[in-house]
């Protein structure tokens, strides 16, 4: 004679070997239906790469790299806005871009100055500090980038 415990144990295996079989079925059904795609996933995968700000952003750094052959100190100089997260992302993003180059902010004694004026792209020459002190423009990149040296 069985027991409750018994024939519960016996109704419970025989349930998830059901379940098994529906799961295993519905598989090779999705399996079926999409052949194609599993045997090829390289042509269903959309590729969007580069258009994203972050990568946008970056873009502008390419020419500004080739002019740091070697590893610099930079006194980075950015856009004048109210907007702090900005500024310390615009920082953060041209630190990583320009790296191994070393970014610091009011620091007098780099020889080089960045400005990262990203969105008003050129600088007031005639009222500018680092003009009237002695430094040069050695390099507008014409994308709010622009590079002075003594």
């Amino acid at each position: 004679m069985f027991h409750f415990t018994e024939i519960f144990g016996i109704v419970k295996k025989g349930l998830c070997v059901l379940l098994l079989l529906i799961i295993a079925w519905q598989q090779w059904v999705t399996f079926s239906a999409h052949e194609n795609q599993f045997l090829s996933p390289v042509q269903f995968v959309k590729q969007n790469y580069g258009i994203d700000p972050i990568t946008q952003y970056g873009l502008r750094f390419t020419e500004i790299k080739k002019l740091f052959k070697t590893p610099t100190r930079i006194n980075y100089v950015g856009d004048n806005i109210s907007d702090f997260s900005l500024i310390e992302g615009h920082f953060a993003l041209t630190q990583y871009y320009l790296a191994p180059n070393l970014l610091f902010r009011n620091n007098t004694s780099c020889d080089t100055v960045l400005y990262n004026l990203f969105s008003t792209i050129h600088f007031d020459a005639v009222n500018n500090v680092y003009i009237h002190n002695g430094w040069h423009v050695v390099k507008d990149f014409n994308n709010g980038l622009i590079v002075l040296a003594k």
